[in-house]
């Protein structure tokens, strides 16, 4: 089992990849525009002094060093939804409830503890949406560790594809895809989520920035889904989106928690 209790963080502006870095206590590298953030559980800072010495177009912008629990905004517990067991592999120990499906996961240094108002307001609408239809195909945009993904497949979905720009993130779910033994039912693609929505789907579930919620609302792949599970937007943003949604296609529920909103949509 993983156990991060301290990482350390060196943002770099330049592209790192992995096959850059050979050291055993590397987590991984999150690329987001033109800045890597390299993770290791020591202090590292002689080894990427020396890396980034190879690469004239590199910078080593800053360094940081915190406990675990703070990077993932205050630790981790199991949770519950509906059947469903959420159990973190490294966090707070606690006994599975009776007649509930274990769904063990490592969130890494990736942001997707399930906690998040987003992220725990999906999950809720996904149990609820399986109760009362069974979606075989899913699409999950902007999978980040993966745990939307794993709700469907332990729900009876028979197909998932889990997308995700981000490598470190498709690295991280595709980990807990092992560890749950969705191999068979889950496919993880690292790619933009408009150049999969395309793809054929019963449902589509989308927890993701507002600016690429409302590009994907425009195309037909999106209105093609018979179901619409989406989040990651505060009011003003999910009421833009809302607008645009109404006339086309049906709202059955939504939450919100806080400022985030999470609704679900079908034909």
């Amino acid at each position: 089992m993983v156990s991060y209790k301290h990482i350390y963080i060196y943002e770099i502006e330049g592209e790192v990849k992995d096959d850059m870095v050979n050291s055993p206590d590397y987590i991984g590298c999150w690329n987001e525009g033109r800045s890597s953030f390299l993770f290791f559980h020591t202090d590292q800072g002689a080894f990427v002094k020396h890396l980034i010495g190879q690469y004239p177009v590199m910078r080593l912008v800053d360094t940081y060093d915190m406990d675990y629990k703070d990077w993932q905004g205050g630790g981790l517990k199991a949770f519950r939804v509906g059947p469903l067991w959420f159990c973190p592999i490294s966090g707070e120990v606690a006994q599975k409830p009776k007649g509930c499906r274990l769904i063990p996961f490592d969130p890494g240094v990736v942001f997707g503890t399930g906690l998040h108002p987003t992220t725990y307001d999906c999950i809720h609408l996904i149990v609820d949406l399986f109760r009362r239809h069974t979606p075989e195909t899913v699409l999950d945009l902007g999978t980040g560790t993966g745990i939307l993904a794993l709700t469907c497949a332990a729900l009876g979905a028979k197909k998932v594809l889990a997308v995700d720009i981000n490598r470190l993130s498709v690295k991280t779910a595709l980990e807990n895809i092992r560890l749950n033994g969705f191999e068979g039912k889950i496919a993880v693609k690292e790619a933009n989520a408009e150049e999969v929505i395309g793809r054929e789907a019963d449902l589509a579930v989308m927890n993701i920035h507002y600016r690429v919620l409302d590009r994907l609302i425009e195309t037909e792949g999106f209105h093609e889904k018979k179901w619409i599970v989406l989040s990651g937007v505060l009011r003003s943003d999910y009421m833009k989106l809302l607008r645009k949604l109404q006339k086309r296609i049906h709202l059955v529920r939504e939450l919100h928690t806080g400022h985030w909103f999470t609704a679900w949509f079908e034909k």
